[in-house]
């Protein structure tokens, strides 16, 4: 937000796909609207749908629709419905099996401000969209018209901002948003964001939401597809993205199908997307981008310039993001587990062995120098089941673990590939010490072995613990680690007990987990025989 270069990303196409697009909403439904009136393909709007019925004529369904401004209903009859209805899909929640009655929505804590200026001075070259500002304050600017012979061009804008509730009052919402900016620092040489704000004629306020991943779909001739199914964080257009791939998808499948557009037909683009588009929903909730820029603003001082190792960080997992789906992803990991533990594919830079990283054993050093790790940080970077004792030694404290939550996966395919396991767990366990919270752990659980799933489901255990009780000695795996917006570390590991149990877990430190006041201060006053 203060006007210093993190990185690039270049939009622009590889000859064989087009580049990013940027076009206003209403342009794009007029394309839309031409295209279908071309190909004599009748639309209707306004309507809300009531019910639907696939039950009562084999092989139909009959939609019941209601006209939103005189409630008259319209009663359609066709071979099947797609449900593109959004969000807060109406027919995913009464009609898809799994989602009856159950709001996938997962509300981020964060809201969204949006809005279009007209007849603004355009900025940089203008074709470019800019995004400034971390993990508590974001601003992503970009135009969506040719600038004119003054240099005047529409703006389209959102400013993303960590707070409970939005700020839906006309009246107040503009100070409020350049106060914002203000407090964090947003100062950009090039973009007069304050200007923007002012000039702007109304502003939309909404929470930041996307969905939990849904068990299916499909429910017989009903389909979900778009933000109903897979809606997203808006992280590198990704939501449009999937609704491209998703059309792509059907068209495929029908293809296939040849003749009435049947329920395997949409089974078919339940299987072509359902965990491409899942997997690209969980890595848009990362946000890595932010957390990376986040990452700046806590390490590099204001008067420094931004190293180029952090542009190479941010190509990275841009392109894990944005990369096209390809069908045969094997390392799916729902977006129920922690956001970190999908920045990156377990596939790259894992450990061999508890204190070497990877061939010449550097990662350790890397990460020391990039994200200034302590030595006791470091090593609580090795630790592989071992982290409750090592707190309880530095303390002379005992380590109490809480089970925050504890369920049956809705799916996982990233196991045992040898042996089918008897049960996967989605764990959150918390960890503290005389009431205060270092450190927050949430892990995939695959059970091989009866007897250790009955302790797991029974007792308040920790896996360091659970391992003792078996006497067992992991394989451990360390996959990534990075500083939080709070500055503690966190780190993303595996460990492997083949055949018995195995487990890909998520650790987050709070920034004084070694340093504890009240817990140095008791360690301080110990009487301690004189060695």
């Amino acid at each position: 937000p203060d006007g210093r270069h993190v990185g690039t990303l270049d939009k622009s196409g590889d000859g064989k796909t087009p580049g990013q697009i940027a076009i206003h909403e209403g342009k794009l439904s007029d394309i839309l609207l031409d295209t279908a009136a071309s190909k004599g393909v009748e639309v209707m709007t306004n309507r809300r749908v009531s019910a639907i019925d696939q039950t009562s004529s084999p092989g139909r369904v009959t939609v019941k629709a209601k006209d939103a401004s005189t409630d008259d209903l319209l009663v359609l009859d066709g071979s099947m419905v797609l449900g593109a209805d959004g969000t807060d899909s109406k027919i995913r929640w009464a009609h898809v099996s799994g989602s009856e009655n159950r709001d996938p929505r997962h509300y981020h804590g964060m809201s969204r401000y949006r809005g279009v200026v007209e007849n603004f001075p355009s900025f940089l070259d203008g074709e470019t969209m800019i995004i400034a500002g971390g993990v508590g304050v974001k601003a992503v600017v970009y135009p969506i018209g040719t600038p004119c012979e003054k240099g005047l061009q529409t703006i389209n804008w959102e400013i993303a901002v960590d707070e409970q509730d939005e700020n839906t009052d006309p009246s107040t919402q503009k100070g409020h948003l350049i106060d914002l900016l203000s407090t964090n620092g947003f100062n950009l040489d090039f973009l007069d964001l304050k200007s923007m704000i002012t000039e702007t004629p109304s502003i939309r306020a909404f929470p930041m939401v996307d969905l939990d991943p849904l068990e299916k779909w499909t429910n017989g001739r009903i389909c979900l597809t778009g933000e109903a199914a897979h809606g997203m964080l808006p992280v590198g257009s990704g939501e449009t993205m999937a609704g491209l791939f998703d059309a792509l998808a059907l068209k495929e499948a029908l293809e296939e199908s040849k003749s009435d557009p049947t329920c395997d037909a949409l089974k078919t683009f339940e299987k072509l997307r359902f965990k491409d588009a899942s997997l690209h929903q969980s890595r848009c909730r990362v946000q890595p981008a932010e957390h990376i820029v986040q990452e700046v603003l806590d390490t590099i001082p204001g008067t420094s310039e931004v190293p180029l190792e952090y542009e190479q960080r941010l190509r990275e997992v841009m392109k894990l993001v944005q990369d096209p789906p390809n069908h045969s992803v094997a390392s799916y990991v729902p977006s129920t587990l922690a956001q970190k533990m999908l920045l990156r594919p377990k596939a790259a830079g894992m450990v061999t062995a508890p204190t070497v990283t990877k061939a010449g054993g550097d990662l350790i050093d890397q990460l020391t120098l990039s994200q200034r790790l302590t030595p006791l940080e470091r090593v609580a970077l090795t630790c592989a089941g071992n982290l409750q004792m090592v707190f309880s030694s530095f303390y002379l404290q005992p380590v109490e673990v809480s089970v925050d939550r504890f369920e049956l996966a809705l799916t996982d395919e990233d196991g045992n590939a040898s042996k089918s396991p008897l049960a996967v767990y989605d764990r959150e366990v918390c960890m503290d010490i005389a009431g205060q919270q270092f450190c927050k752990a949430t892990s995939k659980v695959r059970i091989y072995d009866a007897e250790l799933d009955e302790t797991l489901t029974t007792q308040q255990v920790g896996i360091g613990q659970l391992l003792r009780m078996r006497n067992l000695a992991p394989k451990f795996r360390l996959h990534d680690a990075g500083r939080n917006k709070h500055g503690g570390m966190w780190r993303f590991y595996s460990m492997d007990c083949k055949g018995i149990v195995d487990f890909d877990i998520v650790e987050e430190f709070s920034g004084d987990a070694w340093d504890m006041k009240q817990m140095t201060s008791v360690i301080s006053s110990e009487e301690h025989p004189t060695l």
